[in-house]
C-alpha cells in the first residue's frame, strides 16, 4: 500500500475532529437520529482499532456527511460565542462616536443634515487637511474591524429567526435627510445597513482631497444617526451595520461583477432593441455612439432609458447631463455610448449583490431610492422572463406600487422618531400595532414561487386586500391616540409610496438559484461560483422563498 500524500492525510485529520465532535454532540444529546434512518446503521458499524483511534474503513458515507454537518453547526456557534451582535455593533458605533462625536454634535446644534455637514468639511484647504489627516488610517481600522469580526456578525444576524429582515441596497447608505429606520421600523423587526466606508472604498481612491473630506464627514454623521437604535437594549436589534463580503472578498465581488454583466446584456438588448452577446460586443457597439445625438438615435425603448428619476428634460438632455456629473471621473470617461452602456452594469450588478444578500440574511431588500428600484425591478423582471420560457409559466412577475392599487397616495407609518420606535419595542407594542395594520409585508415576504404562479389572480387579491385593510386600520390607529416617546402615534403618519416587487420565478429558479441551472439563465458556469454562493443555491432549493423588494419612498409628512 502507498503512503498517504499530505492532502491525504490532512483530509483524516479533518475527519476524526469532525467524528469527535459527532460524538460528543450525542452524548449530550443534542443530536437524534429518528427510528427508521440508514444512517443509525452506518453509525452502529463504526469501529475504534487497537489504538482505540476510529477505524476510518468503517466509516462510509452517510456518517462522514452527518459529522460535516454537526460540525458546521457546531464551528458556527462556537464563533458567535467569541463576540456577541451587540458587543460588536456597541465597538463599531463607539468607534465613530470617540472620533466624530464631535462634529455630530455640532452638526445637531447647527441642525444640519449629513449632507450639509460633509459640505462644510469641504469649504477651505484648512477643514480638508484637517478632516482628511487621518482617513488612511480611519479606513484601515474599518477594514480590519470587519476582516475580524464581520463573519461573525453576519451568522448572528443570518441565525435569528421568526423576524421580519429588511436588507438596505441600492445606494452607499441611506437618504441623508431620513431615517431608514423611522421610514420602515414598524414594517421589519431588523434593518440590516451596510458600511458606507466599505461600499465607498473606490469612491475615496479617485476622489481629490475635498471630495474625501466630504463622503468622510457625510458618512460618519449618517452612521451616528443610527447609533440609538443599533445600540438600544432590545431583544431583537432594530438596526444593524454589517459589512458587504463582496467588500472583503474579492472573489465574490467579480461574480456579482459577471452577473451584473449578464443582466445588463438583456437591458441592452431592450433598451436598443438588439441582441449583444457579450460586453465585448456591447462595448464594441457603444463606441461608435460618440456624440449625445448618435447614442440617442440608436435607443429604441426610451422606457428603459434611466439615470436618475429626478432628472427632468428629454433622453437627450439627461444623457448630456451624465456625460457632464462628477460620475464620469470614477468611470474615467465622458464618452456618452461608454456611460450609457456602463449604467446598467453598475446597477445590475448592485441589485444581484442586493438579492443575493438579502437572502444569505433571510431577509427582503428595502431600497429608499426610486432609481435604483427601477433597476431592481427590471432585473427581476429578466429573471422572470428567463424562467418563463424555461417552464411555460406565465405573469411571474409583479410589480405593483400603492399608487397602482389606490386612488392616490397612501398613508403610512413612516415617521416614527428613533426614541419612540426603541419604546414600542421595550413596552411590547410592537405586536399590538402590527395587528392592526392587519396582513402585510410577512405575508408577501413568505410568498413561495411554486404557489404564485398556480394563482395569480389570488396573489393579486392578496395584495389589493392587504393593502386596502392597511388603509382602513391606519385610521383605526389615528384614533387610539397612544403615545410613545411623547409624540402621538398620529404623527408617525406619511404620504408616499410604498411598493412591492416580487419575482416569483418558480422553484428553484430566482437570481442566484437559477445559476445551478445554466439552460435557464446564461450565466457564469457553476465551476466558478464562490463556494459560498453555491450553499446558498442548494438552501434556495430546499426552502422555496420567492424574492420580495420593497420601496419606501415619502413624498410628505402628515
Amino acid at each position: 500500500m502507498s503512503e498517504p500524500n499530505k492532502e491525504q492525510i490532512e483530509y483524516e485529520e479533518r475527519l476524526r475532529r469532525r467524528l469527535k465532535i459527532l460524538q460528543e454532540q450525542m452524548k449530550q444529546g443534542k443530536i437524534h437520529i429518528a427510528e427508521g434512518l440508514q444512517v443509525a446503521d452506518s453509525l452502529q458499524a463504526v469501529r475504534m482499532d487497537a489504538n482505540g483511534v476510529v477505524d476510518l474503513d468503517t466509516v462510509d458515507g452517510l456518517v462522514r456527511s452527518m459529522a460535516l454537518a454537526v460540525t458546521e453547526m457546531h464551528d458556527r456557534e462556537e464563533l458567535k460565542k467569541l463576540a456577541s451582535l451587540s458587543e460588536i455593533q456597541n465597538s463599531y458605533f463607539n468607534f465613530f462616536e470617540q472620533n466624530f462625536g464631535g462634529f455630530y454634535k455640532l452638526m445637531l446644534k447647527r441642525k444640519l443634515t449629513p449632507h450639509d455637514a460633509g459640505r462644510a468639511a469641504m469649504q477651505s484647504e484648512g477643514s480638508i487637511r484637517e478632516v482628511t489627516e487621518n482617513l488612511d488610517k480611519i479606513l484601515e481600522f474599518i477594514e480590519q474591524f470587519w476582516t475580524e469580526l464581520g463573519d461573525i456578525a453576519h451568522i448572528h444576524v443570518e441565525d435569528q429567526q421568526n423576524n421580519i429582515k429588511g436588507v438596505f441596497g441600492g445606494d452607499l447608505f441611506p437618504a441623508h435627510d431620513e431615517n431608514i429606520a423611522s421610514k420602515c421600523g414598524i414594517y421589519t423587526d431588523t434593518i440590516v445597513l451596510p458600511d458606507p466606508f466599505l461600499r465607498s472604498k473606490h469612491v475615496f481612491e479617485k476622489s481629490k482631497p475635498a471630495d474625501q473630506a466630504y463622503y468622510l464627514i457625510k458618512h460618519a454623521m449618517n452612521i451616528l444617526q443610527y447609533k440609538e437604535l443599533a445600540c438600544a437594549n432590545v431583544d431583537i436589534p432594530i438596526v444593524v451595520v454589517l459589512p458587504d463580503i463582496a467588500a472583503l472578498e474579492q472573489e465574490e465581488r467579480e461574480f456579482f461583477h459577471e452577473l451584473g454583466i449578464s443582466d445588463s446584456l438583456k437591458h441592452s438588448e431592450r433598451l436598443f432593441g438588439r441582441k449583444f452577446e457579450s460586453l465585448d460586443e456591447l462595448l464594441e457597439f457603444a463606441q461608435e455612439l460618440d456624440t449625445v445625438e448618435r447614442a440617442v438615435a440608436e435607443i429604441a425603448d426610451e422606457s428603459r432609458f434611466l439615470f436618475d428619476t429626478e432628472w427632468k428634460g428629454d433622453v437627450a438632455a439627461q444623457l448630456k447631463k451624465a456625460t457632464e456629473s462628477s460620475h464620469t471621473r470614477l468611470i474615467g470617461t465622458n464618452h456618452p455610448g461608454i456611460i450609457l452602456a456602463n449604467q446598467s452594469v453598475g446597477r445590475m450588478s448592485v441589485s444581484n449583490e442586493l438579492l443575493i444578500k438579502s437572502r444569505r440574511l433571510k431577509g427582503s431588500p428595502i431600497v429608499d431610492a426610486p432609481t435604483s428600484w427601477q433597476y431592481l425591478a427590471w432585473k427581476m423582471e429578466y429573471d422572470s422572463s428567463e424562467a418563463e420560457s424555461a417552464t411555460n409559466g406565465k405573469d411571474l412577475h409583479i410589480m405593483r406600487g400603492l399608487q397602482d392599487l389606490a386612488d392616490g397616495d397612501m398613508e403610512w407609518l413612516g415617521n416614527v422618531p428613533p426614541a419612540a420606535l426603541v419604546e414600542v419595542r421595550k413596552q411590547g407594542a410592537m405586536d399590538e400595532i402590527r395587528s392592526l395594520l392587519g396582513k402585510g409585508v410577512e405575508e408577501l415576504v413568505q410568498s413561495n414561487p411554486n404557489n404564485f404562479h398556480r394563482s395569480r389572480d389570488q396573489m393579486f387579491d392578496n395584495i389589493n386586500e392587504a393593502f386596502d385593510k392597511h388603509k382602513e386600520n391606519i385610521k383605526q390607529l389615528r384614533a387610539k391616540q397612544w403615545k410613545f416617546a411623547g409624540t402621538d402615534i398620529g404623527s408617525w403618519l406619511v404620504t408616499g409610496t410604498l411598493g412591492i416587487t416580487a419575482a416569483a420565478t418558480g422553484a428553484p429558479i430566482w437570481a442566484i438559484a437559477a445559476l445551478g441551472a445554466d439552460q435557464i439563465l446564461d450565466a457564469p458556469k457553476l465551476k466558478s461560483i464562490p463556494a459560498s454562493i453555491k450553499s446558498l443555491i442548494e438552501e434556495n432549493k430546499k426552502e422555496q422563498m420567492s424574492p420580495v423588494g420593497m420601496l419606501f419612498n415619502i413624498k410628505k409628512k402628515t
